[in-house]
């Protein structure tokens, strides 16, 4: 897809994010093995976030982190509820495609370990685990991380 116009999301910390018009997106953002249970990349509330998160990670100026937690952040705002949102989260931060740190962006948050998983196919059963327990848990951000880095690669 390609953006006709620019689209723009300020999160709650203040910093706004830009997806330029001309920008093209893939949607990858929502694994296609979550599509038949929260819908695809570019219908319904998720859209907006996805566009932004795509754009984000290709422009590798904010930590994966940061990315990550914009289009969390984005989907609530758009009306995407909690465990949904969080299930997304828990996916990208577990199995997304990550960068040691951002192109020209010194402030990036560096793992205690120093490296960064590269990305891998989600696994299903994990994922549906994960969205039984967000669902019954009702867990932090911080525990989803948690959850998802204690989870064996």
């Amino acid at each position: 897809m390609t953006l006709l116009s620019e689209l723009r999301y300020t999160d709650p910390d203040g910093e706004v994010w830009i997806a330029p018009a001309g920008s093209n997106v893939d949607g990858a953002s929502i694994p296609r093995a979550l599509w038949s249970l929260m819908g695809g990349p570019f219908e319904g509330k998720y859209r907006n976030g996805s566009v932004l998160h795509d754009v984000s990670y290709d422009q590798h100026t904010r930590s994966w982190e940061q990315c990550d937690r914009m289009f969390y952040n984005a989907m609530r705002c758009s009306g995407v509820s909690a465990s949904e949102a969080k299930t997304m989260y828990y996916a990208l931060y577990k199995f997304g495609r990550h960068w040691k740190r951002p192109r020209s962006f010194a402030g990036a948050v560096a793992r205690s370990d120093n490296t960064v998983p590269r990305a891998t196919p989600v696994e299903e059963e994990e994922l549906a685990a994960t969205r039984s327990w967000i669902e019954s848990a009702k867990p932090s951000i911080a525990q989803i991380e948690a959850r998802a880095d204690a989870a064996p690669q």
